[in-house]
This record gives C-alpha cells, structure tokens and sequence, in this order.
C-alpha cells in the first residue's frame, strides 16, 4: 500500500519520480464502471491529478512573479516558434524539390502536376496546425492557474491537454485552436472523453469560426479571451504576439516561393 501522496511530497520530486508516484496511486482508483480502457486509465490519472491540483496550484499562485511578464514570457516562446518553424520551412522546401525533382511515383495530383509550390502548402499549413496545439499549452502554461500535466508529470492523459483552477475549483480541459476545430467524429470522440470527469472544459484558443463542440450544461466551452482571462493571461499580448509569429512565418513563405519560382523561370 502507498503512502499518501499530496502537493508538497510531489514538489520535492524530479519529473520523472512524480510520474512513477501518480501512476502508482493511480492504479489503485476504482474504474470498473468505465469500458474504455484508455478512457479507464485517464479517469485513474485525473482523479488522482485532480485531488493534488489545488495544493499545487496555491503554491505556484504563491510562488509565481511571472504576471507581469506576460507579453515578454510570450513573445519568447511565439519567437522560438517562429524560428523553429522556419527552420522546419527551408529543410521542408528544398526536401520537397528533391522528391518532385526525381520524378518519383506521385501521391497526389499536386506531385502528378509537379506542382512544388502547392505540394509544400499542403504540408506546411498541416504541419503548422499541428505544432500550434503544443504552442498555446505552452503559453498557458505561464500562468500559475494551469498546469500541463505532459510537461509537470511527463503525463498524458486521453482527451486532456490542461489542467485549469478557477474560482477554487479545478477543471480538466482540452485545448484546441479554434471553435470549429473538431470534425464530426471528432466531437463525439471528444465529448466521450470529457464526459468521464467530474469538472471537464473544452477550449478554444481563439473565438473564431463557429462552434462544432455541442452546446451542453455538462461540457461547458468557453473560446478566445473568456478562456485567457479565466487563467490571468492579458488575450491582447497573445493575440499580438501571434500575429507577429505568422505574420513571419507568412513572410519566409513568401521570400521561399519566391526564390523556388525565381529559380524555375
């Protein structure tokens, strides 16, 4: 039988020792009422994250001098992304020209056509989506008032990207870019893993578009500066320093397809 486990014993340990502690704890929950044996395993491991959570949050909300740094806390990680991607830009143009170049069998009609600025879009734009999700969980991860339990555990929970508090209750929440994000089997696949936990929240980054996630009491949705505010984060700094990302990003696109038509003609 384990010991308790609370807040504080969790501090004093490493990433990794804190992780072998909730999956230790985690495995003694009762989840005989769910069939699903991932969703089985993420209601073990929020229980056990949610019952720490308040503990931990009251010591990083005490320990935090980072509010006031927000906008420059921001623009870091908005200007790594930017850099990062870039990089992945150049490595991805000229690995694209290479294949199109050998006249390989053609995946799609854009490779068919030899189309090399519109087989790099189709990538890029993927590819971009994509990397963004990790992005806005790192910059909420700068307020005291979440916690990301893949960075804080090296923890991955089915359907749960954050852990929120907010107005002393904790909430288990997936984090998406947009209100529209989810495609049909996506939603249902969402609300199902949601639906397991006691305070679940669904998020949309930005409020644009409109909503594919259903409108239900037991799975509330909140998008764009209701989500930022409710974890002490300025929405104006994210969205400016946002802008300013792929504003860049558009740019080296731009200067990239430029050169590789330059270089055709």
């Amino acid at each position: 039988m384990p010991s308790e486990l609370t807040a504080e014993i969790l501090r004093q340990h490493s990433v990794k020792e804190r992780k072998a502690l909730i999956l230790e704890h985690a495995s003694l929950i009762d989840a005989t009422h769910i069939t699903d044996e991932k969703l089985r395993k993420a209601y073990k491991l929020g229980t056990i994250i949610s019952s720490l959570s308040k503990d931990y949050f009251y010591y990083q909300i005490e320990q935090n001098n980072q509010l006031e740094q927000q906008s420059q806390l921001i623009q870091t990680k908005t200007d790594d992304f930017a850099t990062n991607f870039i990089d992945w830009l150049e490595k991805d143009f000229e690995n694209k020209k290479q294949i199109l170049d050998r006249h390989p069998n053609p995946r799609n009609l854009f490779e068919l056509c030899g189309a090399k600025l519109l087989v790099t879009s189709n990538s890029v734009t993927r590819s971009l989506s994509t990397k963004m999700g990790r992005l806005w969980e790192e910059i909420s991860n700068i307020s005291p008032y979440v916690i990301v339990p893949e960075f804080e555990f090296n923890i991955k929970i089915t359907g749960i990207d954050i852990v929120i508090f907010s107005n002393e209750t904790v909430y288990l929440a997936q984090l998406k870019t947009l209100k529209g994000t989810l495609t049909g089997s996506q939603k249902t696949r969402a609300e199902k893993e949601l639906s397991i936990h006691e305070n679940p929240l669904f998020i949309a980054a930005f409020d644009l578009g409109q909503w594919t996630f259903s409108n239900s009491s037991q799975i509330p949705r909140i998008a764009g500066s209701e989500f930022w505010q409710k974890i002490c984060m300025d929405y104006n700094f994210v969205e400016n320093h946002v802008r300013t990302m792929l504003q860049r990003i558009d740019k080296a696109f731009s200067q990239l397809a430029a050169s590789e038509t330059s270089n055709n003609s």
